[in-house]
């Protein structure tokens, strides 16, 4: 598996449906109640799209990206539109590594999010960041921030490539992208 360093073209992720996914185990209880309990620390990412929407250069991009990607086998570089940048963020430490994260508030409760695809990082304090994992080396876990832009290894769901033509320049066909951890 090799990681493809080009990122997707902005101009196609913009076209994709994409925000992150939990895994929460319901368990209903006798007394009509349940019991949720969550089974990842961090979201997922996923993309969808329709390969009808786009023009006929792009459609032409994404397959060309497909096909380098051999399917499902090579992560490449996704930017979301709506959430790629961070600003005063902090470092997260998982099993003796530091990561730059970025992090949710809301109320008295914090999510957070493994950078894991940096385009830029720049540390509040000493220390090096590498741009392809988003590993942190030589700074303060606690007390540094980060701030900078990031991007989301993605794969195709699929290895199975089909797009209908239904006449001549219409294509449909979903087009699944799932987030891949370094």
């Amino acid at each position: 598996m090799a990681y493809l360093t080009t990122r997707m073209p902005e101009r196609i992720a913009a076209g994709f449906v994409i925000g992150p996914r939990w895994q929460t185990l319901v368990v209903p209880l006798d007394n009509g109640r349940e019991q949720r309990n969550a089974q990842w620390l961090f979201p997922k990412y996923e993309a969808r799209a329709n390969i009808g929407m786009f023009n006929a250069a792009d459609r032409q991009a994404i397959r060309n990206l497909f096909m380098a990607c051999r399917g499902r086998a090579n992560p490449f570089r996704v930017r979301d539109p709506l959430d790629y940048t961070a600003t005063a963020q902090p470092l997260y430490t998982v099993g003796g590594v530091t990561y730059l994260a970025r992090s949710y508030a809301y109320g008295g409760e914090t999510a957070y999010r493994l950078i894991q695809a940096p385009v830029t990082a720049t540390l509040s304090g000493a220390g090096s960041v590498d741009l392809t994992t988003g590993i942190v080396t030589g700074a303060n876990p606690v007390a540094d921030t980060w701030t900078g832009t990031f991007d989301i290894w993605m794969r195709f769901e699929s290895d199975f490539g089909a797009i209908t033509a239904t006449t001549t320049n219409v294509q449909t066909a979903d087009i699944e992208l799932v987030e891949v951890r370094r």
